[in-house]
């Protein structure tokens, strides 16, 4: 009787070893694990679900470490703990490359610097997202169309003609700091008339437009209340603020590993306006208004930023229902 559970067994571990995928670990694609991180805020959620969600679709297991710092991150990129996240190119100049930003430097020309010296630290930055979440001036319509207003140069020669009554708000902070309103108002050669300037906390500046309380307003590019009131957004023509256009980026390592991920997540990119295109005003703004309506689809319609992204990526055909 024990030889012929000894047969049996034989027998059995033999089909094992001759069956596909039977009585052995995984192979091939189910190995391909990847950890991808992302920050602590709206549109830092959906790019990190957006990353997660398609590599899944396309056979990767993906462990998703969330609400991290922006410096947590960072080191979490250069231990090789975090395989994969998106940044923003003026954060990995100034903050993770130590340098100090020289107004002038446009889109296209901020990300090849970065690209170009974060190899040397082995990360690669894939195509970029042109959304530009730097600081911003905004207005209602009606204010601009009144004016014939289209850019912080337009804005500004209207506070040079004399319109002291422009009643303007901004972040205490960026009130003050030498990098804030003093440079700009000496880099696009304007003033605000301190009488009507108003300051106050994070978001203050936009409750004061959105209540009226002021002409112009402090934002960020892709605050979702802009495109909840359809505010108008001053192009920044002669590129004083620092772009921050979130991009991928990759440890090389993994890279080499799976070169695949490359072509996936520039195929990611290329659904947004100038994706695998050099940046120009007119696709940076456009860019800045998708991610409006994402943001906000988070953070005034209340859906779950997963949900949103799947529905993003169904609707531009890259994962199947």
């Amino acid at each position: 009787m024990r030889r012929l559970i000894s047969t049996t067994l034989a027998v059995a571990l033999a089909l094992a070893l001759l069956l596909p995928g039977a009585g052995c670990a995984p192979t091939g694609e189910n190995e391909r694990e990847i950890t991808v991180g992302n920050k602590n805020f709206t549109e830092q959620y959906i790019i990190g679900e957006m990353i997660k969600q398609l590599l899944e679709a396309r056979g990767f297991t993906v462990t998703l470490a969330a609400d991290l710092s922006t410096m947590a991150l960072r080191e979490g990129m250069e231990a090789g703990d975090i395989d994969i996240c998106a940044d923003y190119t003026g954060t990995a100049w100034m903050v993770h490359l130590g340098h100090v930003y020289e107004p002038g430097v446009n889109n296209n020309e901020l990300y090849n610097m970065v690209k170009e010296e974060e190899e040397t630290n082995g990360l690669t930055w894939l195509d970029p997202i042109w959304n530009n979440n730097t600081y911003v001036l905004v207005s209602w319509p009606e204010f601009v169309e009144k004016h014939n207003l289209e850019s912080l140069s337009d804005l500004a020669a209207l506070y040079r003609e004399g319109a002291a009554d422009i009643k303007t708000f901004v972040g205490f902070e960026f009130s003050t700091r030498p990098d804030g309103l003093p440079a700009l108002e000496e880099f696009y050669d304007f003033e605000v008339d301190e009488a009507h300037l108003m300051t106050g906390a994070p978001g203050a500046s936009l409750l004061g437009l959105e209540n009226h309380d002021c002409d112009v307003a402090m934002a960020f590019g892709t605050d979702a209340i802009i495109a909840k009131y359809d505010w108008h957004v001053y192009a920044d023509d002669l590129a004083f603020f620092p772009p921050y256009d979130l991009t991928p980026y990759v440890s090389q390592s993994v890279l080499n590993e799976y070169p695949e991920i490359e072509d996936i997540l520039n195929e990611l990119v290329a659904t947004f306006p100038g994706g695998e295109e050099t940046a120009t005003p007119t696709t940076v703004a456009q860019c800045q208004e998708a991610w409006q309506e994402l943001n906000a689809r988070v953070d005034i319609d209340l859906v779950e930023p997963e949900d949103v992204v799947h529905e993003y990526l169904l609707v531009n055909d890259l994962i199947e229902e």
